[in-house]
Parts: structure tokens; sequence; C-alpha cells
């Protein structure tokens, strides 16, 4: 498990990524998938705050971010209806979004929104949050990740997912359907229909994510779907 982390003393980035190369017995995969999001061109100065569910059903302040003139507010939504905010740098947004209608975002005038599809594929590495977690965000603000959720690893930054709505598991090259957001039950069941074997690290998010998924009252039947252990039945 990585160190404990507080507001005052936050994980590092180069501290997350040395802890990923060292410990790949806990680094499972994960590929990202298209879902449907609202973009906002940013005018500038928009404070962009990521509140979001943590995975037992806690409203929680992930970290804030001030959009700069250009960028694209995602805006997207948790499993209880709650909005969740991305800022993302203009030159990205024609590499991961499909934009309704066809259009360029060069086209979306300042402090317009407009309907838009991510772009799925990208594969990153990942960890479960084993406890509570605050990561320096290479955006300058303390992320806020609970415990449940990842930390995913795209590029060289260290990324904390508290509502992985757009993300599968991969394991050996075979892709799951189901998002990460959903009960770990339904995960697992999906896995096994396809004939798709766990490893050590997909187990430890297994028993993590049930410990909170137990707590959600958000999640449809979830506290109805566990046997004891870390024997979870469909």
């Amino acid at each position: 498990m990585i160190r404990t982390s507080t507001a005052e003393k936050p994980l590092e980035q180069t501290e997350i990524m040395n802890y990923v190369k060292t410990h790949k017995a806990e680094v499972f995969d994960i590929a990202k998938i298209a879902i449907d999001v609202e973009l906002t061109k940013a005018v500038g100065g928009e404070k962009v705050e990521t509140n979001v569910l943590a995975r037992d059903g806690r409203k929680i302040e992930e970290t804030t971010n001030t959009a700069k003139e250009g960028q694209a507010i995602d805006t997207r939504l948790c499993i209880n209806g709650d909005k969740d905010q991305y800022a993302k740098k203009p030159e990205k947004v024609a590499g991961l979004y499909e934009i309704e209608g066809g259009r360029s975002y060069d086209d979306v005038a300042p402090g317009e929104t407009v309907k838009a599809r991510t772009i799925g594929g990208e594969q990153r590495k990942a960890i479960v949050a084993e406890q509570d977690m605050y990561v320096n965000a290479s955006w300058g603000e303390i992320q806020f990740v609970a415990k449940g959720g990842l930390i995913t690893i795209s590029g060289n930054e260290a990324i904390g997912n508290n509502n992985p709505c757009d993300m599968v598991l991969v394991v050996d090259g075979k892709q799951g359907k189901v998002p990460m957001t959903e009960p770990v039950f339904k995960i697992r069941a999906d896995l096994e229909k396809q004939g798709i074997k766990t490893t050590p690290a997909v187990e430890k998010f297994f028993k993590t994510a049930a410990e909170e998924d137990r707590k959600n009252p958000y999640l449809h039947d979830a506290s109805k779907s566990y046997a004891k252990g870390n024997d979870l039945v469909k």
C-alpha cells in the first residue's frame, strides 16, 4: 500500500509514478470507452469544481481548477446524477472528443456549450486507492481520491479518478464491458461471462471497492450482492 497522505502532505507525482514502477503486482490495466458529455468553451476564469461521488456514496470535492481561455470544460454525470467536470487543453479536444453535428472545436464560440462524445481506446495503468488519498495534481491543486477510487497513469501524469464512468478493466488484452463505476459484482460477472481471468491486482481492486459498495445507497441492490469474505455473487 502506498503511504498515508494528507492535504498537508499529499502524494507527489514522482512518488506515485515510482510506486507504480516498483509495485507492478498491484497495477492493472484500464481502457477508456466512449460516453456522452457536454463541452463548454471557456471564456477564461471559470471555476471548474470537480464534485463527485465517492464509491461509498459520499459527496466529495475532488479538486478545483480555473479554466483558461479556450479550454474545454467537460461535464458528465456521476451515478447519482450530480455533475462531474474537468478542464481540457484545446489542443487535446480533437483527439478526445467528437462534437455533435461534425463540428470542429474551432467553430465553437467562447461560452457556448455543445454535446459531444468521448473517443475511447486509450489504455492506462491503474492502482486502487486502498484508503482515502490526497494527490498533488499536475495542474497545481490538491486532488482528493476516496477509498475504492483509482489512480491512473496517462503519459507522465498521475490522475485521481473517483468517477471512472468511462473506464473498463483490461486483463491480458481482453476488455471488460462494464464501467468501473458499476457495483463490483457486475464487473466480476461480466469478466466471468467473457471467460476473462482476473489478476491479484484486479482482485485487490475488487476487494477494496466491494467494501465501499456495501456502504453506497446509490448502488442498486449492492448490499444484497455480496457473500462473506472476498467472494462476490451475481
